[in-house]
């Protein structure tokens, strides 16, 4: 129990830590924007 209560704590953190990060937020953006095609699959779907 200990250990999956730490691993979540640490999970935690390092999810805190790339959040906060200028540099992670926008490699996400750049990912999701321009090569996942998620803003595509949005205007489609909004346009349904």
């Amino acid at each position: 129990m200990n250990a999956i209560m730490s691993a979540l704590d640490a999970h935690n953190v390092m999810n805190t830590q790339a959040l906060n990060s200028d540099a992670v937020r926008a490699g996400l953006t750049d990912i999701l924007l321009n090569h996942s095609g998620l803003w595509e699959s949005l205007r489609a779907r909004g346009g349904a």
